[in-house]
């Protein structure tokens, strides 16, 4: 009787005991992930107030309010837009950039704030980069109002007189980058050193698609195999005919977001050793340089990203 009583409980105890250890696996990734959650509120916190007190940036974040004005206006006219350029409508083109310039503007304010540097460096970079910038899409925005093509455009002496603004300021742009680059060797950010990797290495992709670029202004066209006019993916326009450049040049110049991002990313996964993470952020950057480069490689060899 002892023993049938002793067995009628041990065999309760498992079938309870199963259950609750399958609760708790089930609340681990829900619990890790609300941690992560508090953990970026808190980050966002400590950065709001390190801004706050920061004014070498205003510039910069006066440049993102034009940049998102600009996007609200192109957006209400663009039901309206019946005139296309290259194959889209001429309204997407400057509405493109306002998204991705105001994403690059709000980056360089949040590495300026980190940044542990002279107030006299901040607001070099900061005046310089947004002065860039607005010039940069001021051309773009001006060229789609006039019906044209904004870059590689050597129809008239107008046009190409725009053309070389933008081809100078571009590079100068990339020269304020270089130096937030100098800095992030210096490790003179004051994060992680997880972050300070992803920092270095999305400027480093930056410049990189930048150069990219270049290879775009040498050759006149962003194309390879086809011509400029040819059909092109939604939105983007990224050829489907031949090659793009285009597509590395995107990867490039948001590396400085996503790089960043998975550095800080890794810094808080609880479930991954301290020392493994070094090396599985190096590995997530290798991966992502690995694929900037294949698709480089495929637009000098004439083949889209996606052939339709």
């Amino acid at each position: 009787m002892s023993l049938t009583t002793f067995g009628i409980a041990t065999n309760m105890s498992n079938q309870t005991s199963v259950p609750r250890h399958r609760r708790r696996s089930e609340r681990a990734p829900t619990k890790t992930f609300s941690k992560m959650i508090h953990q970026l509120k808190e980050d966002v916190r400590s950065w709001y107030e390190l801004h706050r007190r920061n004014g070498a940036t205003n510039v910069v974040v006066w440049s993102i309010y034009l940049q998102l004005v600009l996007m609200l206006v192109l957006l209400v006219l663009l039901p309206f837009d019946t005139v296309q350029v290259g194959g889209r409508y001429r309204l997407i083109k400057p509405l493109n950039f306002t998204m991705s310039i105001a994403v690059y503007l709000a980056t360089v304010v949040i590495l300026l704030d980190y940044l542990r540097a002279s107030m006299w460096w901040k607001k070099v970079i900061g005046w310089g980069v947004s002065i860039c910038i607005l010039i940069a899409i001021t051309c773009i925005t001006m060229q789609a109002a006039r019906g044209t093509t904004s870059h590689f455009n050597n129809s008239t002496p107008f046009d190409s007189a725009v053309s070389l603004v933008m081809d100078i300021v571009d590079p100068l742009n990339a020269a304020f980058v270089l130096v937030l680059l100098i800095f992030a060797l210096q490790m003179k950010y004051d994060v992680s050193r997880l972050s300070q990797l992803g920092i270095a290495f999305g400027l480093f992709l930056f410049l990189a698609g930048s150069a990219i670029g270049g290879v775009m202004v040498v050759q006149g066209q962003s194309v390879v195999g086809v011509a400029p006019e040819g059909p092109g993916l939604p939105v983007v326009n990224w050829s489907t005919t031949g090659g793009d450049f285009r597509v590395a040049h995107f990867l490039g110049i948001h590396a400085l977001q996503i790089l960043p991002i998975a550095g800080w990313f890794i810094d808080r996964l609880k479930a991954l050793p301290r020392r493994a993470k070094p090396t599985t952020f190096v590995a997530v950057s290798a991966g992502y340089v690995l694929l900037m480069g294949f698709v480089f490689v495929q637009a000098m060899n004439g083949l889209p990203l996606v052939r339709m």
